[in-house]
């Protein structure tokens, strides 16, 4: 940064001409004396951007021009002009400047002559696989489960047989040629893939390396994999849909939940976290879907929860996800949409709305006042969280409502009930309670960062735009939900 001087207070007419301004408050006299009206005075907290690339560089190459001329000029020497004192000096000198050599080594005097001459040597430059992995561990999973243990699991010189070094690899890869659009490293992003779901195979079939939480997390690195894949391809046979290799790893996250037992969560906290990571990936995956949980896993969560730590996001919202699965599902099994399904979607939708009203304290944010927000949120709406990872949490709680106001809004004009159940304005009540808090939702239900001086947390404004945000996972639903999930 260059600093160009202190800014003119001046008035926009007096500034020009370099005029001396009053600055008066009602209008400088300077405007006055001429006749026309005072244009005003410029914004002392205004953001002046000015672009002096050029003048440091004129200046930096006339530095370095003289620099160099004083290093190439021979020494000026005038021995007729020269005293005798001035001669004792020199002599004095010069033997003083050789008893100092003297106790000099050789390497250091050649190591400060070559410094001095040689130019700055230029960064070292990292390897792709390099940047893909400073990617990967400091941007793409940020604010996601994978944060909190990935990097543990991960060693650069690990050997050939480690799967889960090489899925992190792939993903990697995978994650980066996308974000920098480079898509000819996609290659070598699939062959990191297939070795290592070669190796996860291979530990599957050892009863001892299935249980290991190496395996478990290479599983879930793999369904990451899969996702980020899936969204580049630009694969999308229906805005439900999932990718089925996505949908095959998590499901067999969830089968090495259940082989892995609770005694591995009550000994393990690196467990813990891995159970709650891949069991909200479940339930998001069936969600997503309209498919119901599997009730040997709902048995074995059910277990199991109390084991959790009561911070983790996957505690109190267990029992929201789990209606709101089983609403969807029942909505894609049954032909004739039927009253009492829509009134269980709107008694949960009551439940998250009182989930909101009162959350946790872990998981609680500031809401500014209201139309104190910048103009350009909607509303002028502005919430401030403690992280970006509780911004996404929130998201994933209003999403669950689109989904079932999804279904009161967009499922009602299928609806085919006896006149004796629901009357025509119990209908036209749920039409418009839908077509509102829809509305709502969407708007306000993504969060734009913006950086807030003096915080050490994350606000966010909402836009109206913003539910036009691309998503990092197949469906901007499925990906709202696995921002809780962990994806």
């Amino acid at each position: 940064m260059v600093f160009s001087g202190r800014p003119s207070t001046a008035c926009h007419a007096c500034r020009p001409a370099r005029r001396k301004c009053d600055r008066a408050p009602d209008g400088c006299s300077q405007c006055r004396r001429k006749g026309h009206a005072c244009p005003g005075y410029p914004d002392p907290t205004a953001l002046r951007m000015r672009n002096e690339t050029t003048n440091v560089t004129k200046k930096q190459s006339s530095k370095s021009k003289t620099h160099a001329a004083r290093q190439h000029s021979p020494p000026t020497q005038d021995g007729a002009s020269s005293s005798p004192s001035s001669s004792l000096q020199q002599a004095d000198l010069s033997s003083s400047r050789q008893s100092l050599a003297s106790c000099d080594s050789s390497a250091s005097s050649s190591s400060s002559s070559s410094s001095a001459s040689s130019p700055i040597s230029p960064a070292l430059l990292l390897s792709t696989n390099q940047q893909a992995l400073a990617f990967l561990f400091h941007t793409f999973i940020a604010a996601t489960p994978f944060e909190g243990y990935l990097s543990s699991f991960y060693l650069p010189y690990s050997p050939d047989s480690d799967a889960c070094a090489l899925a992190i690899d792939a993903t990697a890869l995978a994650a980066y040629a996308r974000h920098a659009r480079q898509h000819r490293h996609q290659d070598a992003a699939r062959a990191n893939y297939a070795r290592a779901l070669s190796r996860v195979n291979k530990a599957l079939a050892d009863p001892r390396t299935a249980v290991q939480d190496q395996t478990l997390v290479a599983v879930l690195v793999l369904a990451l994999f899969e996702a980020t894949v899936f969204q580049d391809s630009g694969s999308s046979s229906s805005s439900s849909s999932a990718p089925a290799s996505w949908v095959a790893h998590t499901w067999g996250a969830m089968q090495l939940l259940m082989l892995r037992g609770p005694d591995q969560l009550a000994s393990s906290p690196v467990a813990r976290q891995l159970f709650a990571h891949a069991s909200n990936n479940i339930k998001a995956s069936c969600i997503q879907r309209s498919a119901p949980i599997p009730q040997p896993f709902l048995e074995f969560d059910g277990r199991v929860r109390g084991l959790l730590n009561d911070h983790d996001p996957a505690v109190p919202l267990a029992d929201l996800l789990h209606k709101v699965c089983a609403i969807k599902a029942r909505a894609r099994e049954e032909q004739e949409r039927s009253m009492v399904l829509l009134l269980e979607a709107l008694q949960v939708d009551q439940e998250i709305i009182a989930f909101c009203d009162a959350p946790p304290p872990t998981l609680s944010f500031t809401r500014e006042p209201f139309l104190q927000g910048p103009a350009w949120t909607y509303q002028r709406i502005v919430h401030t969280y403690a992280s970006l990872r509780l911004c996404k949490l929130w998201n994933a709680v209003r999403l669950l409502r689109i989904f079932l106001l999804s279904l009161l809004g967009d499922d009602i004009a299928h609806c085919r009930v006896d006149e004796t159940i629901a009357e025509s304005h119990t209908l036209s009540g749920l039409k418009e309670y839908a077509r509102k808090h829809m509305a709502e939702d969407v708007l306000v239900g993504w969060a734009v960062p913006r950086v807030a001086a003096g915080y050490s947390g994350a606000e966010y404004g909402v836009s109206a735009g913003c539910e036009s945000v691309r998503a990092q996972d197949p469906g901007v639903a499925g990906r709202g939900l696995e921002l809780a999930a962990g994806n």
